[in-house]
């Protein structure tokens, strides 16, 4: 689990930086926003969060890419288009940025969460890794 987190979290960091970096290139999404060193602790912020949701995920997608792709989604629903729904209904700004930008990041979303599923096959991390199992009739347990 240890090198799974220790490799995951700077790899899924360094993928939204260059998505986000692509994007800000081609002129995609909202103008402003965060830039230099509070750039790089908001995806590193984000990274941990899709990684933590991974791990929350895995095993209900059925194969690591089902995971992967399962975490993407979930991510980009809060991310991508709660985020435009909310400021299309709060403001009169223009939804379009938000949404070009809500697409790009579902494409993001899908490669960070691609690659922590292939890390964890590559680690074998799994959701009983250091539980003990239990048998039915076992101590204590009564079915």
């Amino acid at each position: 689990m240890l090198r799974f987190l220790l490799l995951g979290l700077p790899l899924v960091t360094l993928e939204l930086a260059a998505g986000a970096f692509v994007q800000d290139l081609l002129g995609w999404g909202a103008a402003g926003g965060v830039s230099g060193s509070g750039r790089l602790s908001e995806l590193a912020l984000e990274a941990l969060a899709l990684t933590g949701l991974f791990l929350l995920v895995q095993g209900r997608g059925g194969s690591w890419w089902g995971d992967g792709l399962l975490t993407a989604g979930v991510a980009w629903v809060f991310r991508g288009a709660l985020t435009v729904l909310t400021l299309a209904r709060a403001t009169d700004l223009a939804t379009e940025p938000w949404v070009d930008q809500g697409y790009a990041w579902l494409a993001l979303y899908a490669v960070g969460g691609l690659t922590l599923g292939l890390l964890a096959r590559r680690f074998s991390v799994s959701r009983t890794e250091g539980r003990p199992i239990v048998q039915p009739g076992g101590p204590g347990v009564e079915f």
